[in-house]
Order: C-alpha cells, then structure tokens, then sequence
C-alpha cells in the first residue's frame, strides 16, 4: 500500500499542472501541493503544506465564492482565476475544484487542478496590440494599400488609397486590379514577372482614377503565400509622385536656361531627388570628382562620402532645418582620391511644403586647409619663439641681478665706511645708477611679459584695506627719508573681502605711490579707496594716489602714459626713470577691465585714479573708516628689527653674495650662518635651530626648493616651523607665488634692498610671535 502511495505521488509531482489538496475548514489549509504548483507559484519543497489555500487567491471573495459553490454543486469546472505568485505578483490561472465528502454528507477536503495561462494570455495580448498597431499603421498610413486575393481582386484597401483613386469602397471591392492601369502599363506590369518574383520596389507607373484621369505614381508590391507555398494574394503600396514628376519637368525645362551658368561656376553643384539620388549637376561637378555623366545619374548622394562623413552631415537633420550652409566635410573621388570639401545644402518643397529633394554645393578647399595648417605651423613657431624669448628674458634676469647683488651690495657697504667727500659723493652717483639700472630691468621685463600676453590675471580673494594699508607701510622708509608724509584713507562701505588679482593690484598701487614720493619734496602723498557702486555680489571701487608735489601739464596728461614717456626732458634729467612705470600700470588696470587717468596741474600737485570691478567674497560685516599716518615708527617696527638674538641661516653659493648678506644682517645685531646649498642648509637644523632662513633657489647639488620641501616635510611629524624667506634674482612677474606655493613664507628680489629685506624679516617674526 505504501508503495502504491509513493508511485501516486510521483505521478502528481510529474503532472505539467498545478494540483493540491485542502482541509474543508480553516480557510482551506493545504495539505499536499505537487512539484508543478510549488514551482510555477515560486516555492520550494514543501513551503506550500500548512499553508492557506483562501490566501494564494488575489481575489478572496472570488475564493469563497468558488468553494462554496464547489460544496453545494460537489465539484466546480475551469473557473478562471488569479493566483498570488511568491514574489507578489499575478498569475492567471484556469482552476477546477473536487470536494471530497466524509459520512453524512459533510466536506472532509477539496482536490484542486491549476492550469497556468499566464503565458498564454501575455500572448493573446501581444497579438491584440499587435493586430491594433497593424491597423493604425493601415488605416493612417500616408501611402494608399490595396490588398488582392489570388485572383488579383481588391478585398482589401485603406482610407488613402479612397482618397488616391477618388474611388468609394463601392468601386473598390472586387475590382479587378488590372482595371486600375491602361492596358499597355499593364502589359508592362505583367512582363516585370512580379508574381514569380515574390516582390518588386520603387515601379514608376500610371493609374486610372474614377473620373477617367492618369496619376503618376511609385508602386510596391509584395506576394503573399500560404505555408504550403500557394499564392494567396498580394499588398500594393502606392505613393502619388505627380508633384515629383512636376519638379522633374520643371527641372528639365529650365536645365538649358541654367546650364551655362551651372558649367561656368567654380563650384560643383549637384541636385538630388526625394530618394536622394543625383539628377542633376554641372561639368564642374563631373572634373571636381572624375566621373562621367553615365557614373552621376541617380547615384545616392551618399556614396559620395566616406561613412563616417554621412553620418556627420545626416546629422545635422537638414531635411529639417531646410538649409546648411558651409560644412566641412570630405568626398571621394572616383579615382579614390578624398578630397576636403566645403558643402552648403539647401532642402527643395514645393508650395504644399512637401520633400522634392535637394541642391548641393561642393567647393574644393585643400589649397585652403594646406594654407590654414601653415598658418597653424607658422603660429606655433611663432608660440615657442614667444616662449624662448620668456625664457631668454628669465634667464636674463636672474644672471643680472646676480652681478647687480653684489655691485649694490658693495656700494652700500662702502658707503657705510669712512670715506672722503669726494669718494662719498662719487659712490653715491654709482648707487644711484646701479638703482636706475635695477629699475629699468624691473620695467623692461614687466612691459615685456604684459605685451607677450604672458601675464594672466587672477581671480582669488584679497583684503583691499590690509593692502592698501602693508603697501603704505612698507613704503614708508622712503616718506619718511623725504620728510613726507604718507597717508592712506578707505572708505568703511566697502567689503573686506573680495575677488580679484592681490598681486597685479598691489603692483599698480606701488608704482603710483613710488612716483607719487619721488616727485614730491615736501607735504604729503595720500593713498585713497573710494565706492562706487555696490550692486549684489559686484563692487566697483576708485583708487586715487595723490600727491602735493610737482605736478603734470595738462598737455602732458595723456602722453606720460605711453612707453619712455615722461612730462619732459627736465623731470628725466632730474628724477630719473625710463617712462614704463605709468605704461606698466596703464596695461595691468585695461586688463583687469578698468580705466587710468591722471588729474593735475603744474605745481600744484597731481591725483593718479584708476577704477576696477571686483567680485565681493561671499557675505561679510562692513569695516569701519581706516585712516592713518604711516611713518617708519608706524609702518615698520625698529624694535623687533634690532632683536640682538635673531638667529639666521643664509644659503647663498655665491661667496661675494655670502659676505654682502652677512655684512646687512650682523650690522642689525643679528647671529648669521651661512650654507653654501640646500644639502649644507639641512644639516645646519640637525645641529641647531634658527629663527628664519634665507633661501636661494639655484644652488649646486640641492636647490632651495628641494630643501624646502624637505624641511616642510619634516615639519609634518615634529609639528615646528622655521620661517623661510626666498632670496632669489628670479624676479619675473609671478614668481613670487611660485615660491610661496613651494612652502616658504616670504619673498625678496635681488639685488637685495636693506629696507625691503627688513621689512620682510619683521612681518615674519610679527607675524609668528602673534
């Protein structure tokens, strides 16, 4: 019996439906499911046993309904259902239902048979939308369709083909389809042996329509067979091309009238159909890619191009636009020459906007790409002559101010010696032009990277107040040795922060400053920031440098802005300088977008404006009025300059260098060290610490930026920091950041200026002590 039981099972597991069975109480509890019905509902083994069979049903009511018609009529007959698969999804399924009854006519259980239609119904589906998709493409297509059964008669047509034929389906149905071409076409049509050739594209033909009148139109047909092979019938498409043939005898009529003037242009000219293809050109056509007229006729257009050349100009969907005009393209010659072309289409329709094809118009531009690529040749020879000429005046610089170090170095340091009158005044003429000198090298490589478009101007935050504010400061030396006094004055409206170039900003305003000094011997010379305009997150403000001192003819106002260009020959005799200061800034403040000028009267003074626009950074509180006087007591402490203790380690391999920097240092009362590379620099921390370094850069076997790095490096695990100012006759514009963004801290040119070096030294030490 047991062995009967096992086989009765494995018949059910093997059955291709589903089959449970459920207790009549409790909702329907199954106690057996087979294979079939666990696996096409998503369970495993035996998940479905316990179960309640009420709760696979997406429709539940449906379920009661279902079994309690099951108990009255003892059996219920492909209901279809909806089943809940594991993941929740639906299944549809066809359900048959058993009831089994104990004694007294009671339900003991129910033995269920699913059917899974799922598929079935997802197919039925499919053929729906397909068949609907299939008549909205009949009955809507822009075409008129005819369908005939194996007789050749129209049992089938769609609106257009009405509208085609000026026909009613009164006239349509079973006509023979011969009845629609005059008996000559349709010998014609005949002798094509479409019916034993299955299918024929692209016919060009006459019609008959029900008023009696011929149309000119493009047919398509298509056989049809039953599997076995029978012709059923056939499909005809057919497209009206009477406005075609309208543009082609319009084309052929005026073809004489055009054609002298086509062969005579210098540029080929090709028209082409509504299915692109070529049926028209000139002879310049025919040179230009060495073909013959029997090679051009109806030749698709688009095996003029490489591949990828079509796919180009296909996208730019012209036939949408209308035109393009001037694309650069290439074409292939017929002896497989590609040749660069310039092409401009232009799309032809006719009055009812309809497609009749289009004119292309071909120019030959090799000559004129060969000519661009020298062009591009001769720019980038020009480029790198551009960039030697930066790296001849760099390279002029630094071998320069090497000398220049040591010449302004001695004279200072002889001049601080017992001298006589004479030996005094003559060392005092050649420091004197040793600055002129200094200046004019300054001057000349500024000018020279502005005119070389090498300067870029930067757009990061800057504090105009604290600017305005070091500058007068750090001038102040020369004020003060002229009696003068140095102002500064910014208005509290302006933002403290905002975007711009702190460093072509702070050249300008000490260019002004300086001359504002020079040419005044006594008085003041006062710097002032003034706004504008302040209009969401832009501010424009006006910077005046004025001066009381000797002042500027009106007729002078706009020539001392240009290069070598003083007020007059007595003001270079007397004061000195080479006229590119003022053409200098005059550069610098155009390329920030701003204006220069000048107002001023023959010794009365002058006031030196220049506006710029600058973005504000982000929001921030308003400053109050900063107005002081700078003196040397005020701008540049001489208490922490003459720190008796300073420590300082100076790498310098030039030995002339090395006694000049040391003479300036010991001569504040400072302990000087000096290393002769970056290899010597390290080893001097190892032993010893110090206050601040003076780095070189360009030193034998390690540079200064190699040692910095090393240092800074170091720093990272010992948490110190040794100030580290750079002092290098690398001087061109921007080279200050470079070393700053190397890790040192500060910055000073040579030759070296004893008061700038001090001023540098002191803003560090300032700086660090707070």
């Amino acid at each position: 019996m047991e062995s009967s039981d096992i086989s009765f099972q494995s018949i059910l597991d093997n059955l291709q439906v589903g089959v449970f069975r459920s207790s009549a109480t409790g909702r329907g509890q199954i106690l057996y499911a087979n294979a079939a019905l666990t696996k096409f509902l998503g369970y495993n083994g035996m998940e479905l046993t316990g179960v309640k069979a009420r709760e696979l049903f997406v429709d539940q009511e449906r379920f009661d309904f279902l079994f309690d018609q099951a108990i009255e009529q003892k059996a219920v007959q492909k209901q279809e259902v909806l089943f809940k698969h594991k993941d929740r999804s639906s299944l549809a399924c066809i359900i048959s239902i058993t009831t089994i009854f104990a004694s007294k006519n009671q339900p003991e259980s129910f033995d269920v048979v699913i059917e899974d239609i799922s598929s079935k119904r997802n197919l039925e589906n499919e053929l729906s939308e397909s068949k609907e998709l299939f008549r909205i493409v009949f009955e809507r297509s822009a075409a008129a369709i005819t369908v005939t059964d194996k007789n050749e008669r129209i049992v089938a047509w769609n609106p257009m083909a009405e509208k085609i034929l000026v026909m009613s389906q009164k006239d349509l149905f079973n006509k023979p389809v011969h009845e629609l071409y005059t008996e000559e076409e349709w010998r014609r049509m005949r002798a094509l042996r479409i019916r034993e050739r299955g299918m024929l594209a692209d016919i060009a033909t006459q019609i008959i329509r029900s008023d009696g009148s011929l149309l000119d139109v493009n047919v398509s047909i298509s056989v049809l067979k039953n599997p076995q092979g029978d012709i059923i019938g056939s499909i005809g498409i057919l497209n009206d091309i009477t406005n075609l043939k309208l543009i082609e005898k319009k084309l052929r009529d005026s073809e004489n009238k055009m054609r002298v003037i086509l062969d005579n242009s210098p540029a080929a000219i090709l028209v082409s159909d509504q299915q692109q293809r070529i049926v028209s050109w000139n002879t310049f056509a025919e040179n230009l890619l060495g073909m013959s007229k029997k090679d051009l006729n109806h030749l698709p257009a688009s095996s003029l191009y490489p591949p990828e050349e079509w796919q180009k100009i296909r996208s730019e969907n012209i036939l949408a636009k209308g035109s393009k005009h001037h694309m650069e393209t290439k074409v292939s010659c017929k002896d497989g020459r590609v040749i660069d072309v310039d092409l401009s289409v232009n799309v032809l329709r006719d009055e009812q906007n309809n497609f009749l094809g289009s004119i292309g118009i071909i120019q030959d531009i090799t000559e004129q790409k060969k000519f661009r690529q020298m062009l591009l040749v001769a720019k980038l020879a020009a480029e790198e002559a551009n960039s030697a000429k930066s790296l001849f005046l760099a390279k002029m610089s630094h071998e320069v101010r090497t000398p220049m170090n040591a010449v302004i170095g001695m004279l200072d340091m002889t001049l601080e010696t017992k001298l006589t009158d004479e030996q005094r005044e003559n060392l005092k003429v050649a420091k004197d032009a040793a600055d002129n000198l200094l200046g004019l090298l300054n001057d000349i490589l500024d000018l020279s990277k502005a005119e070389a478009g090498k300067i870029t101007i930067e757009k990061v935050e800057l504090n105009v107040h604290d600017m305005v504010k070091n500058v007068c400061r750090g001038l102040a030396v020369l004020a003060e040795k002229k009696q003068v006094d140095l102002l500064w004055n910014i208005e509290d409206k302006i933002p403290k922060y905002l975007i711009g170039d702190p460093v072509r900003l702070r050249q300008i305003i000490i260019n002004l400053v300086n001359n504002a000094i020079k040419f005044t011997h006594k008085g003041f010379v006062r710097v002032k920031v003034e706004l504008i305009s302040l209009k969401e997150k832009h501010c424009e403000l006006l910077f005046i440098v004025q001066d009381s001192g000797i002042g500027i003819p009106a007729d002078k106002h706009e020539s001392i802005f240009d290069l070598f260009s003083q007020a007059d020959d007595h003001t270079t005799r007397k004061y000195g300088g080479t006229g590119l200061g003022l053409a200098i800034c005059k550069k610098l403040v155009e390329m920030m977008d701003g204006r220069i000028w000048v107002e001023s009267k023959a010794n009365e003074g002058s006031q030196f404006k220049f506006n710029i626009l600058f973005d504000v950074a982000g929001d921030q509180p308003l400053l109050a009025v900063v107005a002081d006087k700078a003196s040397v007591a005020g701008s540049v402490s001489s208490e922490n300059l003459s720190q008796s203790g300073l420590r300082i380690l100076v790498a310098e391999d030039n030995h002339v260098n090395q006694k000049i920097i040391l003479k300036i240092l010991e001569k504040k009362g400072w302990k000087a060290t000096t290393a002769i590379n970056g290899k010597e620099v390290l080893e001097h921390l190892n032993k010893q610490s110090y206050d601040l370094i003076l780095m070189d850069d360009q030193m034998p076997e390690m540079t200064g930026i190699e040692a910095t790095r090393m240092i800074r490096a170091e720093e990272k695990q010992t948490g110190s920091h040794v100030l580290i100012v750079a002092m290098t006759a690398n001087a061109m514009a921007g080279d200050k950041e470079f070393y700053l963004k190397q890790g040192m801290d500060g910055y000073v040119s040579k030759p070296i200026n004893r008061e700038q070096l001090f001023a540098e030294i002191d803003r560090l030490i300032e700086n660090k002590n707070q």
